[in-house]
């Protein structure tokens, strides 16, 4: 009985850590990187893709077929988190923030548009 309830609780955490905000920033940066905007979009908050198409309609987004997403840390406060990485292709690469929102259960990309 306990390895079932061992089993069922490593299952349960590593289904949980794959749908974490992480894994939504990596996919939306890579695909970002390589000018996969709609691909990119899937893990962004509707208003972010807006302003990706935007961006993208005037050649504002510069493709990296290169770029390696490297996780540094990440911290989440309720519905919201941050994402922290750098491009691990590039020795010299600085690291980054990344904002996520929280919707329907979904980690998404939320980039404020500046006015």
């Amino acid at each position: 009985m306990n390895k079932i309830i061992f089993i069922f609780a490593i299952s349960f955490l590593l289904i949980s850590c794959s749908t974490g905000p992480e894994k939504a920033a990596k996919n939306f940066s890579e695909n970002l990187a390589k000018g996969k905007v709609d691909e990119a979009k899937k893990y962004a908050t509707e208003s972010t893709g807006k302003l990706l198409d935007f961006t993208s309609g005037f050649g504002g987004l510069k493709v990296d077929p290169d770029f390696k997403f490297k996780f540094i840390k990440d911290s989440i406060v309720d519905n919201r988190a941050w994402v922290t990485f750098k491009d691990e292709s590039k020795e010299s690469a600085k690291e980054q923030d990344i904002e996520l929102v929280k919707v329907d259960g979904e980690w998404l990309i939320h980039v404020e548009s500046k006015k």
